[in-house]
């Protein structure tokens, strides 16, 4: 493909660094790529979030995609978030939580959209796209509207216009409960395992959809053995139901991570996904 695949920040690159959120002494980053020819008129926005477990990754995974986007006419940004500590299979007791993460991610687009006309944007045409756990903290962002910063009150909507989910989770009643950070005593008993599916339904972007939810595609390889098929599957499944615009891409030779440059994915699988993904985008956006 025609495109720098670099996870780094080249000079050909048109970007911007920004805070958009400081806590204690963390500040986290906005790294904001924009077309290098101008437009007369507002353009459309794509915010991505990336993968890594909610353990790991950077917003430098990203900038291949943006710098395709970009071509295509797109502001780009792709959003750090705060990263849960882990010892073993489970986090420490002074990470941060899952709900941090989400939080983080509400914000950064609900900056983005508060800022749009710094980078001449139309604040309501932005694009929220996840790969893997950002597939899911992009879910998050768009259903799980009881999970905010209890120290703020938000005026402006962290919801999408359109939404694009990557081998997303979509719901937490299964092995990624183990990422939850439990607050409770007796955790192994009955009592507490039922406080444990509590919280992981609670924290199930799946649990929540609703006719509201904005037009999304979600793509998915059937050789995933990370995060299983059936996530994408019935997320768009139910949204189906609901009378949501939807669109379901299964790919029957792809394994986890397929739209991501520098990893496993072939070319050709990257390329076939930015396609769909432009397709989609461009009858919502465009």
């Amino acid at each position: 493909m025609d495109v720098a695949k670099e996870w780094e920040i080249l000079q050909i690159d048109k970007l911007e660094k920004r805070i958009y959120r400081r806590i204690a002494d963390v500040e986290l980053r906005l790294l904001v790529m924009e077309p290098k020819e101008p437009a007369d008129s507002p353009r459309p926005c794509l915010v991505f979030i990336h993968g890594g477990g909610f353990t790991g990754g950077k917003p430098e995974m990203l900038l291949p995609q943006c710098r395709y986007f970009t071509r295509l006419g797109y502001v780009c940004v792709s959003v750090e978030y705060r990263l849960i500590q882990m010892e073993g299979e489970f986090p420490t007791g002074d990470s941060i939580k899952l709900e941090d993460c989400i939080v983080d991610c509400k914000e950064a687009v609900r900056y983005v959209r508060s800022h749009a006309h710094q980078w001449n944007v139309d604040a309501n045409r932005i694009g929220l796209i996840g790969e893997s756990a950002g597939g899911y903290l992009a879910c998050a962002v768009t259903t799980l509207i009881h999970i905010e910063d209890t120290t703020t009150s938000p005026s402006v909507s962290c919801v999408p216009n359109v939404l694009v989910a990557y081998n997303p989770i979509t719901h937490l009643l299964c092995g990624w409960k183990a990422r939850l950070h439990y607050n409770f005593i007796g955790e192994d008993s009955a009592e507490g395992w039922l406080m444990k599916h509590q919280q992981a339904r609670n924290l199930s972007p799946l649990v929540y959809l609703s006719a509201e939810h904005p037009p999304t595609l979600n793509i998915h390889g059937l050789m995933d053995s990370v995060v299983p098929p059936e996530h994408s599957a019935e997320y768009a499944e139910r949204l189906r139901e609901l009378g949501v615009t939807v669109r379901l891409e299964l790919l029957p030779a792809s394994k986890h991570a397929f739209a991501l440059f520098n990893y496993t994915a072939t070319e050709d699988e990257i390329a076939r996904t930015l396609n769909i993904t432009r397709e989609f985008l461009s009858s919502i956006l465009l």
